[in-house]
């Protein structure tokens, strides 16, 4: 039977999801709207990521960081696995480049290999 499942994550910036959203060419709906699941069943997001399935993915904000949520067993585009690896590895590349550039850091070269990414950087 299929029902919504709910992973926790280290999600904690709305602007950095977003942006790693953005990055993966997701289509998102930004509010509080509804994602679908098994049966028609629904539940209410902060976040939604429309998949060609219409069967959603969604972000939900619990105390200090976001929660994935989406009925698994319906979304085809996406593993749950694969999915939160590659948003969390997004994520985590724009708070970088976020936190060097406070630290005044400018990002001279970026070199990705495979989910590698090398940055060298210069202080401003």
């Amino acid at each position: 039977m299929s029902h919504f499942s709910r992973l926790k994550t280290r999600i904690v910036d709305l602007l950095f999801l977003k942006r790693a959203l953005a990055d993966m060419e997701l289509d998102v709906v930004e509010g509080r709207s509804k994602i679908r699941g098994y049966l028609g069943r629904k539940m209410t997001v902060d976040l939604k990521v429309r998949t060609p399935e219409g069967y959603d993915i969604g972000f939900i904000k619990n105390g200090d960081t976001y929660e994935v949520v989406a009925d698994w067993d319906m979304v085809r585009s996406f593993s749950q696995e694969a999915f939160v690896k590659e948003v969390t590895r997004r994520y985590a590349y724009h708070v970088v480049k976020d936190q060097l550039a406070e630290q005044e850091f400018q990002v001279v070269n970026e070199d990705r290999q495979g989910e590698t990414v090398s940055l060298t950087l210069r202080r401003m």
